[in-house]
């Protein structure tokens, strides 16, 4: 049972890095996902891209979360999924229709 619900929940949160709108691609190691470097601040991140379109922690570790940061165009936007631990950025893609979320781990 125990083993069951830890895999449900590695496949929920593995959505924050998905987060694809349907008929949409995304979760590629992309142009703009490299202006990010691992190691990277938050502040560092808004700097390269601004403020976030959205922010959500992880409700299964407080100590990570998921940023995403718009670009392209205003009638179709495309999203930078950052995920931070503590301060420190650990990963990044880009092209997501959508800003990442930890929600289908609720």
């Amino acid at each position: 049972m125990r083993g069951a619900l830890a895999g449900a929940a590695l496949l929920a949160l593995a959505g924050c890095m998905q987060g694809v709108a349907p008929g949409a691609t995304g979760g590629a190691q992309g142009a703009e996902a490299r202006k990010l470097s691992n190691g990277m601040t938050k502040a560092q991140a808004d700097a390269v891209f601004g403020l976030d379109a959205g922010y959500e922690r992880n409700p299964a570790n407080w100590d990570e979360a998921c940023v995403s940061y718009a670009y392209g165009s205003p009638e179709a936007p495309r999203y930078v999924h950052a995920v931070f631990r503590g301060e420190t950025l650990v990963r990044s893609t880009d092209g997501h229709g959508a800003i990442c979320t930890y929600g289908a781990a609720l």
